[in-house]
């Protein structure tokens, strides 16, 4: 008994020892990782997925990587879905990309910080509608512009569209893919049917409800994603599509084509910003920065088809006519939307799209 009792006791003591030194490797595996992510050599950065992860891996996160030495932990998910994350626990990401009319909400709610121009050296080369500021200096720094314009099939469409109007053609009727209010292009879309797609007139978007109300659409899609399955699958022909969606239905063989509306595509953005509860803020600066500068821009040109925001990028004649504005068009003829008015009447125009528009 008394050899029994020497042996347990010795097994106990080995027990504690091992859970001892395992709490203390823990320990040190913890504060290894917090020394990590606290000097800078991890950043947490909010990207978009699918073919948009890609082009931001290849044009921004791995040369940025190569140049600083800082790890990029990149978390997947859509505007919305990161919104939600920095709602819920402000510091969720170092850096967050959101999308033109998110972004806006996100700095009204204050979850992401005012940024210091010195610590930004490309900050001169971006075009003025690209750094976004208020009262408290630039906040927002854009990553590409995108737009919304017209998609269709060149071998079941006879009459290309070459202006809005031509959503309502009687040839389309019945094969016509449009945005939902939930999407970006939504509810600007029923300003532009108003008259007022930038959003300077009335905030009166009745009008626009009712003629949409008139189109013939076979469907009101969610996502770019819902949208180009519906061209794929030829249950659309014509869809008030985004150019950042369209063209790679092409690059697939595919025989979809995208124009800008002669009356301008409608303008939209994608954005860096730092989380106003950011853990290393300087490697952020650093990222943003690095995004901003002309190899970057032009990484994304090619990838994702993005109009480039820093105005001494270099778009190649084999990807011009993919542009948000169409082959000979500059920023300037797009038609930008004033998100502010947007978000501030959403859920109004979306109650009054319910009750109008048929689904």
């Amino acid at each position: 008994m008394a050899r029994r009792r020497h042996a347990l006791a010795a097994l106990a003591a080995a027990t504690l020892l091992v859970s001892s030194c395992g709490n203390v490797i823990e320990a040190q595996n913890e504060a290894k990782s917090g020394d990590d992510h606290g000097g800078g050599k991890l950043l947490r950065v909010a990207i978009f997925g699918g073919s948009w992860e890609k082009g931001i891996r290849q044009s921004v996160i791995a040369p940025f990587e190569k140049e600083t030495g800082i790890r990029v932990q990149a978390e997947i998910g859509t505007s919305t879905v990161t919104l939600g994350k920095l709602r819920q626990s402000p510091d969720a990401v170092d850096v967050a990309l959101l999308d033109s009319g998110i972004s806006e909400t996100a700095r009204a709610e204050k979850l992401v910080a005012s940024l210091p121009e010195n610590k930004i050296p490309a900050l001169p080369e971006l075009a003025d509608r690209a750094k976004l500021r208020d009262g408290d200096g630039v906040w927002a720094l854009t990553m590409g512009y995108w737009a919304l314009g017209l998609a269709y099939n060149t071998e079941k469409v006879k009459t290309p569209p070459a202006s809005w109007d031509d959503l309502w053609a009687p040839a389309n009727a019945g094969r016509v893919a449009i945005p939902a209010p939930a999407t970006t292009g939504g509810l600007p879309l029923a300003l532009l049917a108003a008259g007022q797609a930038d959003a300077k007139g009335s905030a009166d978007i009745t009008p626009g409800l009712t003629r949409l109300k008139d189109l013939n659409a076979v469907s009101f899609f969610d996502s770019s994603g819902a949208a180009s399955n519906l061209l794929q699958s030829g249950e659309a022909t014509v869809a008030a599509h985004y150019n950042s969606g369209a063209w790679p239905l092409a690059d697939q063989g595919l025989p979809i084509t995208w124009v800008a509306p002669k009356e301008g595509a409608l303008a939209a953005d994608s954005r860096w910003h730092v989380t106003t509860k950011a853990h290393n803020v300087e490697a952020a600066y650093r990222f943003l920065d690095f995004a901003s500068r002309k190899q970057a821009q032009e990484g994304l040109v090619k990838t994702l088809y993005l109009a480039p925001a820093n105005t001494t990028a270099v778009i190649p004649e084999s990807v011009r006519a993919r542009m948000p504005y169409g082959p000979d068009g500059s920023l300037d003829d797009l038609r930008y939307v004033d998100w502010n008015m947007v978000n501030q009447n959403k859920s109004k125009w979306t109650d009054a799209w319910t009750r109008t528009v048929p689904r």
